[in-house]
């Protein structure tokens, strides 16, 4: 099938586009590849032309033109590029063939690779834009957030639970005995896993055959979607040396709360106001859960219950226990529950009330980025260069575990012990 017969107006089938495509690029292949990036281009010109009458595609209308997802390649062009370009840059191919409208900036998705595909090596997963580095697991710099992270088992301290990982930092490694001999520094691709976390932006996870064998490929490596970092924190490691870890949850499974849309519920009320002597109808005082469990489906996740959070932030009429910040939006006011000692490994705090403060966004941040602490007598302690002289404001029917504020104090006082300020 030639350029002029794919494009002559007629809809050939799918098969016979593939076929086409596959033909081609074989004797490409056999050619030094110029035939068939000659051939990918032609495809790329009749799927893009349109009509001047009716201003509709033409030729591969119904084929080749709707196999590209809204978000870019589809599967099918995706797999024959790495059959047949493995270690050639796809995106100028896809560019030069109109199949690609701009450059792919590196975060989020990849518009041309597919979650869950395949690779043979590294240099394949950086032809494919997938991964830069042919060695370093996570693409990043200081200046900027992380773009993509390995997770093959490199470091010792890993683990992974399918839609949860703990990742660990990069650097201090003996590159012979894979084992930890001295201590991580919060640079290079490190900051940027912090600056993830500080944007919200999420970080694709690629899995080797190396890593936990009950989430990783059996052989090379694969692509497995987006991941959000939610915390981070040092801590010796097996080998006794500091190392940076970081919490990620799959997108898909993440139930935390939108940061933006409490940026933009905050921007409705800037001064605090007075908390009302009315107590809030409350109902009893749920339980919770000491020990959250997983729920497992496609993906796992920490089952939170909504009825501690949503108890706490009556009891405190969704005032922040911080700052007094009462927060009034179009549907009622606004405040945010959050977890002393976190969820999930290796914290594995409860889901109790005695476990959750009621926090205006802002101290939510600062809260969780160990910014601020909290003393056992109530005491906040700021880290920035803006004190306040804030106490925790504290209810008769709503304690505070002292064990919990101490987890969150230590915690985040090793940080700072490792030269994070």
């Amino acid at each position: 099938m030639s350029e002029s017969e794919i494009g002559s107006g007629s809809t050939p089938s799918l098969s016979e586009v593939l076929a086409s495509l596959r033909a081609k690029w074989e004797l490409g292949k056999q050619n030094g590849s110029d035939d068939a990036r000659r051939h990918l281009e032609a495809i790329g010109r009749v799927a893009t032309q349109r009509s001047t009458a009716d201003n509709t595609r033409v030729g591969l209308e119904n084929t080749l033109y709707e196999l590209l997802a809204a978000n870019g390649v589809a599967r099918e062009v995706t797999a024959l590029l790495a059959e047949y370009f493995p270690n050639d840059p796809w995106e100028p191919l896809l560019l030069a063939a109109g199949l690609l409208e701009k450059p792919f900036d590196g975060f989020g998705h990849p518009p041309y690779v597919p979650v869950g595909m395949g690779f043979p090596n590294r240099r394949a997963l950086r032809a494919a834009g997938v991964h830069a580095h042919l060695q370093g697991g996570i693409w990043g710099k200081a200046s900027e957030e992380a773009k993509s992270i390995v997770v093959s088992g490199g470091y010792e301290d890993d683990e992974d639970y399918g839609d949860e990982i703990i990742y660990t930092g990069q650097g201090g490694q003996d590159q012979a005995t894979k084992r930890q001999v001295k201590d991580q520094v919060l640079t290079l691709g490190n900051a940027a896993l912090v600056n993830s976390i500080a944007t919200g932006r999420p970080v694709r996870v690629i899995r080797g055959s190396s890593g936990d064998r009950d989430h990783s490929p059996s052989e090379g490596l694969r692509y497995d979607g987006l991941y959000r970092v939610e915390k981070h924190w040092s801590q010796r490691g097996t080998s006794g040396f500091l190392v940076w870890r970081y919490q990620l949850r799959a997108v898909a499974s993440t139930d935390s709360i939108d940061r933006n849309a409490a940026t933009n519920a905050a921007k409705l009320s800037r001064s605090p106001r007075k908390i009302p002597a009315a107590a809030p109808t409350l109902g009893s005082q749920p339980t919770g859960n000491d020990t959250p469990d997983r729920k497992k489906g496609e993906t796992q996740r920490i089952i939170r219950s909504t009825a501690v959070a949503n108890w706490v932030k009556k009891i405190h009429n969704h005032t922040c226990q911080v700052c007094g910040t009462r927060i009034e939006t179009p549907t009622g006011a606004y405040a945010e529950a959050a977890h002393v000692r976190p969820l999930g490994r290796p914290h594995n705090g409860p889901d109790t009330t005695d476990n959750v403060l009621c926090l205006c966004p802002n101290h939510h941040v600062e809260f969780d980025f160990g910014m601020i602490t909290i003393n056992a007598d109530g005491t906040v302690l700021e880290r920035g260069s803006r004190q306040h002289g804030y106490k925790l404001r504290q209810h008769s029917e709503h304690p505070i575990n002292a064990e919990h504020l101490k987890h969150h104090r230590d915690h985040h006082e090793s940080q700072k012990a490792a030269g994070t300020d």
